[in-house]
C-alpha cells in the first residue's frame, strides 16, 4: 500500500487536520505578540554605582577597583569594564554564553554586598541584568508648564495608570526639577547656636519623624498611640524647637525649592518631563502601545490648562509599519509565484490546487510559533516572506509530476499514486537539505544567534510544513478536482503561445546538454574564470554587521569640553535643538543632559537628544541622509559640542551587546599620558579616513577642581580631624537629608544647607565657620584649609583591571570593513610607542566573531548536505559533484550585492548558507530521476541524464522562478524593516539564478566525467 492509498483512505481525517490546523493558526495570528526582535538574552551586567562626591581618580580608588575585584572571579566572567566619572562608577560585566544568568545576577549582588561596607556611605548601588525591558518602546514629553510642576505630574498622576496597564514593565519618569524644602541655613547664626548642619538636619528629622509609641484597648476597641510630629508645610519646619527657645525659623530660611540641579530635560527645546515606557519580557508591543495611548487620550482632559502630552518615540509604529511591508511582500510574492505556475501549469484548477499550500502552510507555521514560544517579529516575519518561495516548491514539483503522469494516460487515480511515489524520496530530500543548512546554526551565540535563530526556526517549520501539506493534500485535492482535462495543451490565446514557448524548451536543452557532454573542457575553464571573478569580488564587496533599518527616530549623543558648568552645556545643546526643530524632516524631539537613555552612569557635561522623523511614506529622505545633515549643521554651528549619531534600536541593540560604536580602538598601558599622547597622535590620521565620522579620540578632557587642603596640626588645635572638616564643608555646600514632610499623599525630602550665596562664592567659603572641640567655639574655614585650582581628568576607563582609554567613530557611506582596513592600515603606519597595546573592539570585533562562527555553520550545512544526499544516492559521486560546483553559484550572489551596494553582512551571509540547501535541491531532482532511470530500464548514464534534463526541466524552472519571484519584494526593500531580510534576498536571488545554469550543465557534465557516458548502475553494482 502506497503512501496515496493511506492518504486517500484516510481523506476525511487529513482534510480535518488540515482544517483544525489552519484554524488554530488564523486564531494564532491574532493572539501572538509583536515586537520589533525576537526575545533576546544578554550575558551582561550592569553595576551603577553613585551617590559620591569623589573626582573621577578617587572614584577608581575608593569604588571602581574594589567592585572590580569582587566581581572578577564570578564564575563565567569573561570580561570587566568600567567607566569612572566625577561622583559614579559604571561597570559592566562580560559573561560567557553558557552562562545561567539569573544565577549569575544572585553571585554579583552577593560579591557587591560582601564588598558594600568598604565603599563610601551613602552610595547608591544598582545591579540590573541587561535585557531590552531597560530601554523604553514608548516615550512620552510632558510639555506646558513650570519644571517641577510637570515632573509631579508625571510622577505621581500618569506614572501610577501606566504601571498597570498589562505588559508595561519599567515607567521611568525624568524632570529637571523635584521639590524639595530647602532649609537654607545662616551660617553666622547656625554657629551662634552651636550647631552644624548635621546637628541642624537630624533636629529636624527627630522632630518631624512619626512613631507608633504603643497600643492602649477601651471600650472594646484597640488603640494605636502615634506621635503626631508630622510636619505638613515649609512652616511645620520652621518652627521645629531646636532648644533655648531657638527655632528652625530663626537660624535660617525655609521654604520650598528644588533639589540641586544636575540635570535638564526639555521637549522640543522647552521645559519638559520624559515619561520612558518599556515592556515586560514577552510583552506585546502593539497592544501595550495601544493601551498607554488610551490612557494618554484619557489624560489629557484632565491635565491643568496648557499642559499636554507629546509622543516623541513610539517602537510600536515601527513594528506596525514591519508587519504591513512584510505582509505586503509576501501577498506580492505569492501572486508572481501564482503567476508563474499557471504559465506553466496552463490551467486554473491545477495552479489552484499548488497555491493553497502557500496559505495553508503559513496558518500552520503561524500556529506552531505560538506553541513553541514565537512572536511576530522583523525575523520571524522575514522568514515567512522569505519561505512564500520556498513552500511552494514541493507542491510545484508534486503537481507537474501529476500533471505529467495525466498526460501519459491510464486512471486518473493511478496516475496521481504513481507521480506520489515517484517523488517521495526525492522530495523528501531536497527539503530535508534545506533544513539541514540551518542545525549548525545553533552553534551561534550571542545577538547574531538569537536573531537568526528565529528566521531559521520559523523557516524550517515552514518549509517542513509544506513538505507534509505536498505529499498529503495537494494529491488530495488534486484526486478531487484535477483531470487528464485539466492538464491538455491550451489551444488559444497568452498561455497557449507561452506553453508552445516552454515545450521547445526541454528539447532544445537536451540538444544543448549533449553539445556540451562532448566539451568538458570549456567548461572546466568557465568554472575557473566564475571562480576567479568571485574571488575579486570578494575583495571588492563591502563588509558590515547587522543590516541598518529605517527607524523613523535617531539618538544624538553629545558631550561638551569636560568641566563645562551646566549652564554652558545647555546653551551648546539648545542650539543643536534649534537646528532640529528647523530640520523639515524633524517632528519631535526630548533632550537629556546629565542622563541618557538606558542604564548609565552620566555626567553633567553630557547627554543625549531623541529626535522624531515624520514616517519614511511622507519624507524624500532617509534617516541617515538626514542625520548626516545634521551632523555638519551642528559641526559648523557649535564645534565645542561633540556629537554621535545612532538610531534607538541599533542603540539599544549595541549598548546591550557591549560593542556601542561601529569602530573602537583600545589603548591599553600603565602611562595614561603615553595612551593619550598616542592618541592625539592617531586621531589626525584616522579622520581623514573617508566614511569615517564622529571621531572621539578617547582622551578625557580636563575638570576643574578646587583641591581643599586640611593642616592637620591647625584642624587638631579646634578638636576637629580632616574628615570632621569635610563633613562640615560638605554639609553646608552638598547638604545634609533632613527627612521629609508629606503633603498629601507625595513625600517632599528636607535639605539643610547654605544659601547659593555663600555655596557659589569661593571668597566667602573660606569664612565659613566651623564648630570644634567641647566648647563648640567657631573658627573660619580659611584659617585650617587652603585651596588650590587645578585640573584632574573627567573620566577614566579600564578593562579586566587594566587602565585604557576608548577611540570611536561612527561609519557613514561606507562599509564597516572597508573603513576598519583604513583604521589598521593607520595603525600600522603610526606604530604604538613601548608599553602600549592596541586593540580593535566596537561593532568590527563582534562581526569577526560573527564571521567566523558562519564561516563554520556554512561548511557544517555543507557536510550535513552531503550526508543526506550520500543517504538517497548511496554514494558520494552525486554529492560531491553537486557540493563541487556549488559555490561557484556563490558569484553570483556576490554579483548582485555588488551591483546594488550591499555589503556581506550577517543578513547576507544567511544567505549564502541558504543557497547551500537550495542549490542542492535542483541537483537532487535532477539526479534523482536519473538514477530512476538507469534502475527501471538499465539505461546508461548518459542516455539517462539526457532524458532526465529533459523531463525534469520544468520543475526545476518552475521551483526557481517561484523562489526568485517570491524573493523579489523583499530584494526591493520597500518598507519599513525590510533593510533587515533585502541582503539575504538579494544574496538567495543572485546565487540561484547563476546556480540554475550551473546545475542544468556542470553537474551532468561532470558527473558524466567522472562516471563515463556508458555507466550503468548495474555495472557498478557488478
Amino acid at each position: 500500500m502506497t503512501l496515496f492509498d493511506v492518504v486517500s483512505r484516510q481523506r476525511r481525517l487529513v482534510l480535518l487536520l488540515v482544517g483544525l490546523l489552519g484554524v488554530a493558526g488564523i486564531w494564532a495570528g491574532f493572539a501572538l505578540p509583536s515586537a520589533i526582535y525576537p526575545e533576546l538574552n544578554f550575558s551582561r551586567i550592569k553595576i551603577v554605582a553613585q551617590g559620591s562626591s569623589l573626582g573621577a581618580r578617587q572614584v577608581v580608588f575608593s569604588v571602581t577597583r574594589p567592585l572590580e575585584e569582587a566581581v572578577s572571579v564570578v564564575p563565567g566572567v569573561t570580561r570587566v569594564q568600567s567607566h569612572s566619572i566625577r561622583g559614579a562608577s559604571e561597570l559592566s560585566i562580560n559573561f560567557s554564553p553558557a552562562t545561567d544568568m539569573a544565577y549569575a545576577l544572585q553571585l554579583v549582588r552577593a560579591r557587591v554586598s560582601q564588598v558594600q561596607g568598604a565603599l563610601p556611605p551613602d552610595l547608591d548601588i544598582e545591579i540590573e541584568r541587561l535585557t531590552p525591558s531597560l530601554f523604553p518602546i514608548l516615550s512620552y514629553n510632558l510639555e506646558g508648564g513650570d519644571p517641577a510642576t510637570l515632573y509631579d505630574l508625571a510622577r505621581y498622576e500618569i506614572k501610577p495608570l501606566l504601571s498597570r496597564v498589562p505588559g508595561v514593565g519599567r515607567v521611568e519618569v525624568q524632570g529637571s526639577d523635584v521639590r524639595e524644602i530647602e532649609v537654607l541655613v545662616d551660617p553666622g547664626r547656625l554657629a551662634a547656636a552651636g550647631m552644624s548642619y548635621a546637628d541642624l538636619a537630624d533636629a529636624i528629622r527627630r522632630a518631624v519623624t512619626v512613631q507608633a509609641v504603643g497600643r492602649v484597648a477601651q471600650n472594646y476597641r484597640q488603640y494605636l498611640i502615634v506621635t503626631d510630629q508630622e510636619a505638613h508645610s515649609a512652616a511645620d519646619v520652621g518652627a521645629v524647637v531646636l532648644g533655648s527657645g531657638l527655632h528652625v525659623r530663626d537660624v535660617a530660611t525655609v521654604q520650598v525649592g528644588t533639589e540641586d540641579h544636575v540635570r535638564i530635560v526639555a521637549g522640543d527645546g522647552k521645559p519638559a518631563a520624559l515619561i520612558n515606557v518599556a515592556r515586560q519580557i514577552g510583552g506585546n508591543t502593539v497592544a501595550i502601545a495601544d493601551s498607554v495611548a488610551r490612557v494618554m487620550a484619557g489624560l489629557a482632559s484632565a491635565l491643568p490648562p496648557g499642559v499636554r502630552l507629546k509622543p516623541v518615540y513610539d517602537q510600536a509604529a515601527l513594528v506596525r509599519d514591519a508587519v504591513r511591508s512584510v505582509r505586503d511582500a509576501m501577498l506580492v510574492g505569492a501572486a508572481l509565484a501564482v503567476v508563474v505556475l499557471l504559465v506553466f501549469l496552463r490551467h486554473g484548477r491545477i495552479t489552484a490546487v499548488s497555491a493553497t499550500s502557500i496559505p495553508v502552510t503559513l496558518a500552520v507555521t503561524v500556529f506552531v510559533m505560538r506553541v513553541i514560544g514565537q512572536t511576530f517579529n522583523l525575523m520571524t516575519l522575514g522568514a515567512m516572506a522569505i519561505a512564500i518561495g520556498l513552500v511552494i516548491d514541493d507542491a510545484v514539483v508534486i503537481t507537474e509530476n501529476i500533471a505529467r503522469h495525466l498526460l501519459l494516460g491510464g486512471g486518473r487515480v493511478q496516475a496521481i499514486r504513481a507521480a506520489v511515489q515517484e517523488l517521495i524520496w526525492p522530495v523528501t530530500t531536497s527539503t530535508v537539505t534545506t533544513v539541514v543548512v540551518f542545525l549548525p546554526l545553533g552553534l551561534l551565540q550571542g545577538v547574531v544567534g538569537q536573531f537568526f535563530a528565529a528566521l531559521a526556526t520559523t523557516l524550517t517549520v515552514a518549509v517542513l510544513v509544506s513538505l507534509a501539506l505536498a505529499l498529503t493534500l495537494v494529491p488530495l485535492l488534486a484526486e478531487q478536482f484535477v483531470t487528464a482535462h485539466e492538464v491538455d495543451p491550451s489551444v488559444t490565446g497568452t498561455l497557449a503561445r507561452a506553453q508552445r514557448a516552454l515545450e521547445q524548451l526541454g528539447p532544445r536543452y537536451e540538444r544543448a546538454l549533449a553539445a556540451a557532454l562532448d566539451h568538458p573542457r570549456q567548461l572546466g575553464a568557465a568554472l575557473l574564470l566564475l571562480v576567479a571573478a568571485g574571488v575579486g569580488l570578494w575583495q571588492l564587496v563591502g563588509t558590515g554587521f547587522l543590516p541598518e533599518i529605517d527607524e523613523g527616530a535617531f539618538v544624538l549623543d553629545y558631550f561638551t569640553p569636560g568641566g563645562t558648568a551646566l549652564a554652558e552645556t545647555n546653551r551648546e545643546v539648545g542650539i543643536a535643538e534649534s537646528i532640529l526643530s528647523a530640520t523639515p524632516e524633524v517632528t519631535g524631539t526630548a533632550r537629556r543632559t546629565g542622563a541618557e537613555l538606558g542604564f548609565f552612569a552620566t555626567a553633567q557635561n553630557s547627554g543625549d537628544i531623541v529626535v522624531r522623523l515624520t514616517p519614511r511614506s511622507r519624507r524624500s529622505r532617509d534617516v541617515f541622509a538626514v542625520m548626516d545633515q545634521v551632523r555638519e549643521e551642528i559641526g559648523t554651528a557649535v564645534p565645542r559640542l561633540h556629537i554621535e549619531f545612532m538610531q534607538i534600536l541599533a542603540d539599544v541593540i549595541n549598548d546591550l551587546a557591549g560593542a556601542a560604536r561601529p569602530v573602537e580602538v583600545k589603548l591599553f598601558g600603565e602611562s595614561l599620558d603615553t595612551l593619550e599622547a598616542y592618541a592625539r597622535r592617531l586621531a589626525p590620521e584616522l579622520e581623514r579616513i573617508g566614511g569615517l565620522e564622529d571621531l572621539y579620540n578617547g582622551v578625557s578632557e580636563p575638570s576643574a577642581e578646587l583641591l581643599m587642603r586640611v593642616n592637620e596640626t591647625e584642624a587638631g588645635r579646634i578638636g576637629m580631624t580632616p574628615v570632621d572638616v569635610g563633613s562640615a564643608v560638605s554639609g553646608a555646600l552638598l547638604g545634609v537629608p533632613a527627612g521629609e514632610i508629606r503633603t498629601g499623599d507625595r513625600p517632599v525630602a528636607v535639605r539643610v544647607r547654605a544659601p547659593d550665596s555663600v555655596r557659589f562664592d569661593p571668597l566667602r567659603l573660606r569664612a565659613l565657620p566651623l564648630l570644634g572641640g567641647p566648647a563648640r567655639r567657631a573658627t573660619p574655614l580659611g584659617s585650617v584649609a587652603t585651596f588650590e585650582a587645578t585640573e584632574s581628568r573627567l573620566s577614566l576607563e579600564r578593562e579586566n583591571q587594566q587602565q585604557m582609554i576608548v577611540m570611536t567613530a561612527d561609519v557613514s557611506g561606507r562599509s564597516l570593513g572597508g573603513v576598519t582596513t583604513d583604521v589598521r592600515r593607520v595603525l600600522a603606519a603610526q606604530p604604538a610607542p613601548p608599553g602600549v597595546r592596541v586593540a580593535l573592539g566596537g561593532q568590527y570585533a563582534g562581526q569577526q566573531e560573527a564571521f567566523r562562527a558562519l564561516l563554520l555553520v556554512l561548511a557544517l550545512a555543507a557536510v550535513s548536505v552531503c550526508a543526506v544526499m550520500v543517504v538517497q544516492f548511496e554514494s558520494f559521486v552525486e554529492p560531491l559533484v553537486v557540493l563541487l560546483v556549488a559555490p561557484v553559484s556563490f558569484v553570483g550572489a556576490l554579483a548582485l550585492l555588488f551591483l546594488t551596494g550591499t555589503p556581506l553582512n550577517v543578513s547576507s551571509f544567511m544567505g549564502l548558507i541558504l543557497l547551500v540547501g537550495l542549490i542542492v535541491k535542483n541537483g537532487i531532482i535532477l539526479l534523482d530521476f536519473t538514477r530512476l532511470r538507469m534502475l527501471a530500464d538499465g539505461t546508461g548514464l548518459e542516455a539517462a541524464i539526457r532524458e532526465a534534463a529533459r523531463v525534469r526541466l520544468r520543475p526545476i524552472l518552475m521551483t526557481t522562478l517561484c523562489t526568485l519571484f517570491g524573493l523579489l519584494p523583499l530584494a526591493l526593500g520597500i518598507g519599513a524593516g525590510s533593510e533587515m531580510q533585502r541582503p539575504l534576498a538579494l544574496a538567495v536571488i543572485g546565487g540561484l539564478a547563476l546556480s540554475t545554469p550551473i546545475t542544468l550543465f556542470a553537474v551532468p557534465i561532470l558527473l558524466v566525467a567522472i562516471r563515463g557516458r556508458t555507466f550503468t548502475l548495474g555495472r557498478a553494482e557488478n
